[in-house]
């Protein structure tokens, strides 16, 4: 019944059913003869793969585990194609000796309209330009000459058409990486990652295979309008891991955690009523902003400027100017801090108007006349 069955599969006497092509799976060992080796896939039919596929590998070994793909599912031959993830198989002339998901090693020799002519083997094919790489790559002049791995991704002995994918290999290789990364990432891990694209709200940050993003806001303690203000693409930056979403494969980092937060040590050094000074980096309509020290600013409203009415905040100071002024507040949970570059100068004196040697005299009523009258008279 349905219940035996179940127990049973779960002890291994009834194995699944067979996996789908191009399927990774973690494979074991279970013997070797001639130039196969033959593997333990977890289904009822048994896996096969070439031993050349290990060239340059450390031989394998009985029991050994090894990742490997599904390339065919014989059900005649009672047989599972597999291959390593990241094995090759040396192909001659022979069309029979190729198929598709294979991965063999080419000779790039020179471009053609849409693509890369290759050679493998005796035999020619073809790499389109969108599977050169994961990206686009407008200058395919620099592959000529290049021995690349690549997938067979189609094989047709009738027509003599033979294209292959370098993408599809490079996209293995990431999901291999992918699939080792998250299962060491945690939040909190710290990374030396590269710049790989700036946006306008953050950059993307490769941590090794596997891209992070980074908001503008975690950037750095101080306010900026721009990634490029302190980035550049290929920069190399520390990050930390701040959240984790394994499902949506997202990481969130921040550059800015991993120094200490200047304010939070800020409330002493300008309390109100205090005088410092600093450098005007940045004007508005309303007021000028003054670095104090690396991540801390201070604004000077415009009626902070002089005694007198401004008109324009550049009339008084200038960028890149320093400036002493007087910290009139300090808010740190708002990260705001209040200057003033007139308290620091004395008030001006008024001037009291003269008096005038003739006394003022109250203005003389007009006499009014007396024939005026209402009505139609």
């Amino acid at each position: 019944d349905q219940k035996n069955a179940d127990k049973a599969q779960e002890l291994g006497a009834i194995k699944p059913d067979m996996p789908e092509e191009g399927a990774r799976i973690m494979a074991t060992v279970q013997s070797i003869h001639g130039d196969d080796v033959f593997v333990d896939l977890g289904f009822r039919l048994p896996g096969v793969l070439q031993l050349k596929q290990f060239e340059g590998l450390e031989p394998p070994t009985i029991g050994q585990q090894i990742q490997v793909a599904v390339r065919k599912v014989d059900e005649n031959e009672g047989l599972i194609a597999v291959n390593l993830t990241r094995g090759k198989q040396k192909v001659s002339g022979n069309w029979d000796a190729i198929e598709e998901g294979q991965l063999v090693d080419c000779t790039i020799t020179k471009t053609n309209k849409g693509g890369l002519e290759v050679s493998i083997g005796n035999l020619r094919g073809f790499l389109p330009s969108g599977q050169v790489e994961l990206g686009f790559n407008p200058n395919l002049e620099s592959y000529v000459g290049q021995k690349l791995t690549v997938k067979i991704i189609e094989a047709n002995r009738q027509k003599r058409n033979l294209v292959v994918s370098r993408k599809a290999v490079l996209q293995e290789e990431r999901r291999a990486v992918e699939g080792q990364f998250w299962e060491k990432i945690s939040e909190n891990q710290q990374y030396v990652g590269t710049v790989k694209t700036l946006k306008e709200y953050g950059a993307f940050i490769d941590l090794g295979g596997v891209d992070g993003f980074c908001h503008i806001g975690q950037m750095s303690w101080q306010h900026i309008r721009h990634p490029s203000q302190i980035l550049k693409e290929g920069q190399e930056v520390n990050v930390i891991v701040t959240s984790l979403d394994r499902e949506k494969k997202r990481i969130s980092l921040s550059m800015k955690a991993l120094s200490q937060n200047p304010w939070a040590v800020a409330a002493e050094k300008y309390a109100p009523g205090s005088q410092v000074r600093g450098k005007v980096t940045r004007v508005t309509e309303f007021g000028a902003l003054v670095e104090l020290e690396p991540n801390i600013e201070g604004m000077i409203h415009i009626s902070e400027l002089e005694h007198r009415r401004v008109k324009n905040v550049t009339d008084v100071v200038q960028v890149d100017q320093e400036v002493d002024v007087k910290v009139l507040d300090f808010d740190g949970h708002k990260k705001r801090i209040a200057l003033s570059i007139k308290a620091l100068k004395a008030a001006p004196v008024k001037e009291k108007p003269e008096e005038e040697d003739n006394p003022i005299q109250a203005p003389i009523p007009k006499k009014r006349r007396e024939d005026l009258r209402g009505g139609n008279g």
